[in-house]
């Protein structure tokens, strides 16, 4: 009777181990004593950019003197799909000779939510189902028939 309850209770346990939240931080995150990303307009250059945060985490496509930094926190309960609860995006904007011209701050509030098309590309060729794919290449003789060797000639 005791040993039914005990394994019962570490069933009870071990089921709500499954319903734990986590949460991940992905990209750039504040070191020790940081608050916040800051460069001084006109004074910092690329250089001192690079050397108090590392590499940014993108750099313009079109315009090569915009560097990202982006910070994202997600969190997720159970097996359901994470979350984003904390998003921001840090732009520096450098002139032509390499200094800082503009600091922009992006936050959660200020992204936009891009849907996926929901089409597909067609394809020539035709659909196999489950046994066609599982059972296509049964009965099938390899390219050089029975008995003979495979590969170059002596």
């Amino acid at each position: 009777m005791k040993f039914g309850r005990v394994l019962a209770s570490l069933a009870v346990l071990a089921s709500l181990q499954g319903c734990i939240s986590y949460r991940s931080a992905h990209g750039y995150v504040l070191e020790r004593g940081e608050t916040e990303l800051t460069a001084k307009t006109g004074v910092d250059t690329k250089e001192s950019v690079l050397a108090k945060y590392g590499e940014p985490s993108m750099i313009g496509t079109f315009d090569r003197n915009r560097w990202y930094y982006l910070y994202s926190l997600d969190a997720a309960r159970a097996f359901f799909k994470p979350k984003v609860t904390a998003r921001t995006v840090i732009e520096f904007q450098f002139d032509e000779a390499g200094k800082v011209a503009a600091v922009n701050e992006i936050g959660l509030a200020d992204s936009v939510d891009v849907k996926m098309a929901s089409r597909q590309t067609p394809t020539r060729g035709k659909e196999l189902g489950f046994w066609e794919q599982l059972l296509g290449n049964v009965g099938q003789l390899p390219a050089g028939g029975l008995g003979q060797q495979q590969g170059p000639p002596n």
